[in-house]
């Protein structure tokens, strides 16, 4: 570390935690979304979250969803957006379609198990996204990729980790966006990779897991992911401005709202105790 410029002296300013704020990923109600955008939007905001995340194909408008956000009271945390959307011949439209409902974050949610393959594949995925960092940074956007639990299958020739060769082969303001409970069920150490990676957790997927039962909660005995640790490298290592929860669990919560608005409740008595 640098030394203080002479008469300089360390601060005694006591650091104060910096309140983080909660998104969901809209996918577990995206029934009730299509069905009513501006009821599903007030009803997220209703029972705790500060943002949303969307996913899939451009469903609305987007002056409807700009008008269905700024309503509700919501910012926009990301979305999800599909491969296609990203390539040459359409990423402009993308582009103008995320500038209108003011979202920076173009997060790639997966890839088909092939292109995951081998360290080849990998390079040529890293490589394409790489050039889709370079366009979205002219616009002050920035893009992403999400994992599932395939990226921590070893590669067939190299034996590496697809996970590794993408965020090695990328610059370093393409999201490497965390999903705890999808890695580990690929056996990924997903508070370390957090780690491994510093900064490249801008946004980070918060889902439940354990290896004992599939049917889990964020604060259940037999959940694996030791909050404490996570939240902290969130904090301090993973440069993260959003933390999103991507939870369903139909046989817990019949009512994917009432998931979400207990998942909120957790959140904030458990990161703000």
């Amino acid at each position: 570390m640098n030394s203080l410029p002479p008469g300089w002296k360390e601060s005694d300013q006591v650091q104060s935690d910096i309140r983080l704020p909660l998104a969901t990923q809209i996918f577990p109600v995206a029934d009730t979304m299509v069905s009513d955008l501006r009821y599903t939007l007030k009803k997220i905001k209703e029972i705790g979250y500060d943002g949303v995340e969307f996913f899939g194909g451009l469903r609305f408008t987007a002056q409807d969803v700009r008008y269905a956000l700024d309503e509700a009271g919501l910012q926009i945390a990301g979305w999800h957006t599909p491969w296609q959307y990203l390539n040459p011949d359409n990423i402009h439209s993308t582009i103008s379609y995320n500038k209108v409902i003011g979202n920076q974050f173009l997060v790639v949610p997966w890839m088909p198990d092939e292109v995951l393959l081998t360290r080849e594949s990998c390079l040529r995925f890293a490589a394409e996204l790489s050039w889709v960092s370079d366009v979205l940074n002219n616009h002050g956007m920035v893009t992403g990729y999400h994992n599932h639990a395939t990226e921590f299958r070893p590669t067939d020739d190299t034996g590496e980790l697809p996970w590794d060769i993408i965020a090695q082969n990328t610059p370093s303001t393409v999201i490497m966006q965390n999903d705890n409970g999808n890695g580990m069920r690929g056996g990924g150490d997903m508070t370390a990779l957090l780690r491994k990676y510093p900064g490249r957790g801008v946004t980070v997927h918060m889902k439940p897991f354990s290896s004992k039962s599939e049917d889990t909660f964020f604060d259940d005995p037999n959940c694996d992911i030791d909050w404490d640790e996570y939240f902290e490298i969130c904090r301090s290592t993973a440069g993260t401005r959003w933390y999103i929860v991507e939870y369903m669990n139909l046989e817990r919560h019949k009512d994917p709202i009432d998931g979400l608005a207990a998942s909120a409740k957790w959140f904030r008595e458990r990161i703000w105790k």
